[in-house]
């Protein structure tokens, strides 16, 4: 009791503010994030309908984050909002129509966490950073307004595709309006490719609004185009391969954070429309259609290691991943070992299962293999895991057996290693999360 008093008050006898900020870090994000806050059971809503309004309240936690430690004292306040501001992004969806009960079938479908049990409130809020309005047939009627957390975002995507796929005029009369409202620490381009971004697996909307209060007219444009337009995956699949291209070109130059942005982005946009209902319709395509969408990713995937190797780091990603520079380094050198090596890719596309393209081993050849090696083992490197490397680097030159970067490398890593130091020392260093080395 005396502990919890302390704590309240905010003394220097607090357990929690005895401890480093780093660890009071940890514990804010493990409260306050809702990556990590899973419902253990579907939520279920009771709904009523008050001033014309549709209510719902949840039955339990749409989504168990605790925000109780926001209200501990001043100190506890401005460290957690701040991890709470920097780890969450929120969207909030309006829904106009004139049938109130057209509101309430769509939430019951949705089958996502939200809050939604005091208007006023959502009305009022000025912390989410994306406004979604659906509107049918010109309503100015709002019915219902809830917030849900960015990670839902796929999700509730794959459920308008999959209305206006079962209901072909679904599509023509509804609108969407969407607006970038709050740039948190990201900035535009982050908050583009995180949240405008996915919206690219949308297709058949009669009637898309895109604000350019933040982002370019340009961008809200090409994104209005392509909602509006029917999905074409050979079509889609060329957008990509230009994206890229641009971001070789400015990788061509040295410029390696926009480079890295590009190379991001298509990795963003070959998930969305896999996690979509276009999934099916993409892994039925022909083999040399899912060959190309991954060999897409290997080049995305090895280029955006190396820019990262370079020191780089996405603007965006104190939102987009709690992971270090050296785990999503890593992680991308591990996709493209994979891709190039294996004809079972689950890891990679696991975020899309169960749509995954069919990947062929055969289809890569020796020097893209070795390539993909060589640039895992320079990761290795840079973390002091030279017993990793040499292994990398050895596999690397059965492949390519006369490249003299390779060898010059592999010369280096081996002069390095010390049998002595215990494997997985330089992964702890640098903060690499469990990496189990195949």
């Amino acid at each position: 009791v005396d502990e919890l008093a302390a704590l309240k008050l905010g003394t220097p006898e607090s357990p929690l503010l005895r401890l480093p900020l780093e660890l009071r870090e940890k514990i804010y994000a493990y409260l306050l994030d809702t990556q990590h806050a899973r419902s253990p059971r579907p939520v279920k809503y009771h709904p009523w309908v008050q001033d014309g309004m549709l209510r719902l309240r949840a039955t339990s936690p749409p989504f168990q984050i605790c925000t109780a430690i926001l209200r501990t004292n001043k100190q506890i306040y401005l460290e957690s909002i701040n991890t709470f501001r920097s780890s969450n992004l929120f969207v909030r969806l309006s829904l106009y129509n004139d049938d109130i009960y057209w509101a309430q079938s769509i939430l019951e479908d949705l089958e996502i966490g939200f809050v939604c049990s005091n208007p006023d409130l959502v009305t009022k809020l000025k912390g989410h950073a994306l406004d979604v309005k659906i509107i049918q047939e010109k309503s100015r009627i709002l019915r219902c307004q809830i917030v849900f957390p960015a990670q839902a975002l796929p999700r509730f995507l794959s459920f308008l595709q999959e209305m206006c796929d079962i209901l072909p005029k679904w599509g023509k009369e509804h609108a969407i309006h969407l607006r970038l409202r709050h740039k948190y620490r990201a900035g535009p381009a982050a908050t583009e490719r995180l949240l405008l971004e996915p919206w690219r697996s949308l297709h058949g909307i009669s009637n898309v609004v895109v604000s350019t209060e933040v982002i370019t007219a340009d961008y809200a444009s090409s994104l209005q185009t392509s909602m509006m337009s029917r999905f074409n995956p050979e079509r889609w699949l060329q957008s990509l391969v230009k994206m890229k291209e641009a971001g070789n070109e400015d990788f061509s130059k040295g410029l390696y954070n926009a480079a890295m942005d590009h190379y991001v982005k298509v990795i963003v946009l070959l998930e969305s429309v896999f996690k979509s209902s276009h999934g099916k319709t993409m892994v039925s395509m022909s083999p040399r259609f899912n060959q190309a969408i991954n060999k897409l990713r290997y080049q995305c995937e090895l280029n955006q290691a190396f820019c990262r190797l370079t020191g780089q780091k996405a603007p965006w990603e104190p939102v987009f991943t709690r992971y270090s520079r050296w785990d999503e380094t890593l992680l991308a050198a591990n996709n493209a070992v994979d891709l190039a090596e294996d004809n079972e890719t689950h890891m990679v596309w696991s975020a899309c299962a169960p749509w995954i393209p069919a990947n062929d081993k055969s289809g890569y050849t020796a020097a893209e293999r070795s390539k993909a090696r060589y640039r895992r083992a320079s990761i290795m490197m840079e973390v002091g895991e030279y017993g990793f490397a040499c292994a990398d680097l050895e596999a690397a030159l059965r492949d390519a057996p006369g490249d003299m970067t390779v060898i010059s490398a592999f010369k280096n890593a081996k002069e390095k290693y010390d049998p002595k130091v215990r494997p997985g020392a330089g992964f702890q260093k640098v903060g690499i999360r469990g990496y189990d080395y195949d």
